[in-house]
């Protein structure tokens, strides 16, 4: 049987609704309908039969004075739901506080979906001068350090398709890839971001897959690496094992459902 991409089975109602919700996600607190249209490139009448059915869903809300839009507080409730459900997320928890902490610098848990950056968790740093945590943010893989780490562990056939453009993220990719594979980190020295060195560890998972990396973020003037990096790489190594790293499939399998078990005995 021939298994078909899940991009044929995607209704597009139901994506331009996603559109509608991740633009209202972004930088500009409000939006109205006219600006919304323009951009996501879809008539007007269109955004707002979306908007009225996510209003009255409680996804979003009006501003009754200046009839714009914003998210809603189902929103809130579908983020609150993830943070509880998350396996990943419970487990890097206090790996990604307690390195925030042993650094005094913003460090964050890092995932790659459809060539996009998530950032479920972060904490930021203390210190007066810092970088912001990127909490609940989303960037392009290509130009973020972690999601080039992310992106070159991925297997040659995907990665040949994702690298077709021959753009600068590109060939930076194609020229570290050997290292960001064999090492499964990456330091950047403010090249991709001004002013910041970003660090990044590969996470892995069940039979040394990988699912995440850590991310620590500090001003280019502090910033000394061989000190830090030792850091990161224990605070890895810690929440890979934590995740089953080095176990094989059926070996996990079978605490994970002792897990499960004794969870609902509880």
């Amino acid at each position: 049987m021939v298994k078909r991409d899940k991009s044929n089975y995607m209704i597009q109602s139901v994506s331009h609704a996603l559109d509608v919700l991740e633009e209202l996600a972004g930088s500009t607190p409000e939006i109205g309908v006219t600006e919304l249209s323009k951009r996501l490139k879809l008539h007007k009448n269109n955004v707002f039969r979306l908007l009225a059915t996510l209003e009255l869903r409680g996804y979003v809300e009006q501003n009754r004075e200046s009839e714009d839009y914003r998210l809603g507080v189902k929103a809130l409730q579908l983020g609150q739901a993830y943070l509880t459900h998350s396996s990943l997320v419970k487990r890097a928890y206090p790996v990604i506080k307690k390195l925030a902490e042993d650094m005094g610098e913003t460090v964050s848990l890092a995932t790659l979906q459809n060539g996009m950056i998530q950032f479920p968790l972060s904490v930021e740093s203390k210190r007066p001068v810092k970088v912001a945590q990127r909490v609940a943010m989303s960037f392009s893989a290509k130009e973020n350090a972690a999601g080039r780490l992310l992106t070159a562990q991925l297997s040659d056939a995907v990665l040949a398709e994702l690298l077709t453009s021959n753009t600068p993220q590109d060939a930076a990719i194609k020229n570290q890839l050997a290292e960001l594979r064999n090492s499964g980190a990456i330091i950047d020295r403010a090249a991709i971001e001004a002013d910041v060195v970003a660090m990044a560890k590969v996470v892995t998972g069940v039979n040394n897959e990988v699912v995440a990396a850590i991310e620590v973020l500090v001003p280019q003037y502090r910033a000394k690496v061989d000190n830090l990096m030792p850091k990161l790489e224990e605070a890895a190594t810690t929440l890979s094992k934590s995740l089953g790293s080095m176990k094989k499939g059926l070996v996990a399998s079978i605490e994970k459902e002792s897990m499960t078990a004794d969870a609902a005995m509880r």
